[in-house]
């Protein structure tokens, strides 16, 4: 590698009385009294002296991981004693390369990665940086272990991985502090070698070793006491201080937030439940709407299918019985004759009994809708035949447990002869209730023509005549049984078109009916499915707040356990954003597993509910399609997203607390 590829622009220094106080209390402990010292560009500086002496303090301030008490310290033009964190941050980042006693490499990364960081920082290209790391790993002799992690390298392997980093964005200056001093006389020597090349090649070095030996090899030895330089062999040479160094470019959030994503495999266990209680809350939410989604919109599409959202029906107002209103014969073609009504219809509902089995049983019998109202979706009840062929045949549907009480199956039913014999007007009269059955028990001869898939388990089976059919039978039983009763239960209004079912309608209730429409329904529907949405809902509001304090919880126990590799973060010029950048994007990482987990539990379980109950109703005869979970791929990617988002706001206060930290405060942590 090329020197000028190597190294920037050597770094002068200028110290003027500088002091450093750490508060302990209420009393100021003295680390640095009255140190001025100027060290040349390119001059090699080894800072000597017992532990406790101060050089190591001296060397983070010059370093920019810390700021002095009073007095100036100036490097590269500018003035580190009063700059601001971002203008200390772009210092560190750009200027200084630090070699640290105890290594300081992140261990889930590779030793590429590692030497890779400070260029990740600035913002250089992925595949620039890999590059370099490479190359620099190859120089200091580590070209072939470059994907192993710190944890399979030796103390030497792992220092001269430092080394590389060191000189990952060209630094000026290289500050190496007890660069030897965990390593053996061999490794140890190699480093040295390593730090001297660099200095041959024109970088300033400021080097902090208690070891005589290891200080010998530095062109200039500063000798430390007490916070106080005793020893200095005399100003250097006079040098060209250099302007100050363009701002550099900065972290991408890109890389920010690889470097956040790549915190959650850190810890599995960890974050996989804490991800686990995201994903409870998240799955109930979504199979929630996804029932309320899918119920509304089978009702939508069976109304579409059957042609009833044009639909209106009149019921009797049992509510207040004072203001029902007779739906009979001239009700209906009053109704028939209301503004935008294409056809009306009305229900007759006969209660009587059933032969033609081996045995008998009670029955209701309804009589069907028009034939000219009958629609696809009609036929799709029917667990066998047909639907009648026209509104006087003398033909019936049985429900299936009508065939199955006079003993037949539904293919058995199909063409036998029944005769069903009406004793009450209506399908709610009971006996007991007051109102006397027919004395004229009328028969009424019927060939089965289709079994209907409905009145499973239902106390009195049901039966559906054709219109005209049921309609004549109601009448003759009316007039030889004089029956008073309205003959119909019900009466449906079709309108003549969607825009016109609310003027139907409100006509009907304006002539004092009792009036709805299926858009009606639907909305009821809406409105019970909302509150009932909203309810359970609750439930798993609660199981995200517990899971937001899991999330907040894991983040500040990964802010002290990160500590260090913060302060290593800090040290190779990552800003206070990008740190809260990592830490958020690592919340919002942990959200969106535990989002896309819940929304895979609600998939499988909508997916597994859709096929219990179109068993169910294939089993009932129902040949319908019903999707009664609809979950929405634009849902659940919603869902997914509003959870990272959610989780990165648990995970803030940890974020900026991680951020505050000091570098030289977090390189201390244990």
């Amino acid at each position: 590698m090329e020197e000028g590829q190597l190294l920037g622009t050597p770094v002068g220094l200028e110290l003027v009385e500088v002091e450093r106080f750490y508060r302990m209390g209420d009393v100021a402990v003295p680390a640095l009294r009255g140190v001025t010292i100027t060290i040349a560009p390119g001059e090699f500086v080894a800072l000597v002296g017992p532990s406790g002496c101060g050089k190591s303090t001296l060397l983070s301030l010059i370093g920019g991981l810390d700021r002095p008490t009073r007095g100036t310290l100036t490097a590269s033009g500018v003035g580190l004693h009063d700059a601001s964190d971002a203008v200390l941050s772009d210092y560190r980042l750009q200027r200084v390369g630090t070699i640290f006693q105890s290594f300081n490499l992140i261990p889930t990364l590779s030793a590429l990665d590692n030497v890779a960081l400070p260029m990740a920082l600035s913002g250089e290209p992925r595949a620039a940086r890999r590059r370099r790391a490479q190359s620099l790993l190859g120089m200091v002799g580590l070209g072939e272990r470059s994907r192993h992690r710190p944890t399979r390298l030796s103390g030497g392997e792992q220092q001269r991985v430092a080394v590389a980093r060191a000189l990952g964005n060209r630094p000026g200056m290289l500050l190496a502090d007890e660069p030897t001093g965990n390593l053996d006389s061999e490794s140890g020597a190699r480093v040295l070698d390593l730090i001297q090349d660099i200095h041959d090649a024109g970088a300033t070095v400021v080097m902090v070793s208690h070891d005589p030996g290891v200080a010998g090899v530095a062109d200039r030895v500063i000798t430390m006491r007490d916070g106080r330089v005793i020893h200095d062999p005399g100003p250097p040479p006079a040098g060209v201080q250099e302007p100050p160094a363009r701002r550099p470019s900065r972290l991408r959030l890109l890389e920010a937030m690889r470097l956040g994503a790549g915190g959650v495999s850190r810890r599995k266990l960890r974050t996989g439940l804490t991800a686990s209680g995201i994903s409870i809350g998240i799955a109930a939410m979504a199979l929630i709407l996804s029932l309320a989604t899918g119920l509304q919109n089978t009702l939508v599409d069976q109304f579409r299918q059957s042609g009833q959202l044009q639909d209106v029906s009149i019921q009797h107002n049992f509510g207040q019985p004072t203001k029902d209103k007779a739906l009979d014969q001239p009700a209906l073609e009053t109704l028939s004759k209301l503004p935008h009504v294409r056809d009306a219809y009305g229900q007759v509902a006969i209660q009587g009994s059933l032969d033609g089995g081996a045995t008998s049983t009670e029955a209701t019998l309804f009589s069907s809708s028009p034939a000219r109202q009958n629609t696809a979706l009609s036929a799709k009840f029917l667990t066998a035949g047909r639907l009648p062929t026209s509104d006087s045949a003398a033909e019936i549907v049985l429900g299936t447990d009508a065939a199955t009480k006079l003993g037949w199956s539904p293919p058995q039913a199909l063409g036998k002869t029944v005769v069903f014999r009406g004793v009450y007007s209506g399908s709610f009269v009971a006996p007991g209730s007051g109102v006397q059955p027919a004395s004229d028990q009328r028969q009424l001869q019927l060939t089965v023509v289709g079994v209907g898939s409905g009145g499973v388990g239902s106390q009195t089976p049901v039966v559906l005549v054709p219109y005209g059919t049921a309609g004549k039978y109601w009448e003759e039983m009316a007039q030889s049984n004089g029956w008073k009763a309205d003959k119909y239960g019900s009466i449906t209004l079709v309108a003549d078109g969607p825009g016109n079912v609310d003027r139907v309608r409100d006509e009907a209730k304006n002539q004092g009916y009792q009036a709805q429409s299926a858009q009606d329904l639907i909305k009821q529907l809406g409105q019970v499915l909302f509150y009932l949405g909203l309810g359970l809902s609750a439930f798993a509001a609660i199981a995200l707040a517990v899971a937001a304090l899991g999330i907040a919880n894991t983040m500040y126990t990964a802010v002290l356990e990160r500590t260090r590799e913060i302060g290593i973060l800090k040290a190779l010029g990552a800003r206070r954003s990008d740190v809260r950048v990592v830490f958020l994007t690592e919340a919002a990482a942990i959200g969106a597993l535990g989002g896309a987990i819940g929304i895979l539990v609600a998939a499988l379980i909508a997916l597994v509910g859709n096929q219990v109950v179109n068993r169910l109703a294939t089993q009932q005869g129902i040949g319908l399609d019903l999707n009664v979970f609809q979950l929405s791929p634009l849902l659940a990617l919603a869902t997914i997203l509003v959870t990272a988002l959610f989780s990165a706001l648990s995970g803030l206060l940890p974020a900026i607390r991680a951020a505050r930290l000091a570098p030289v405060e977090a390189l201390r942590y244990e």
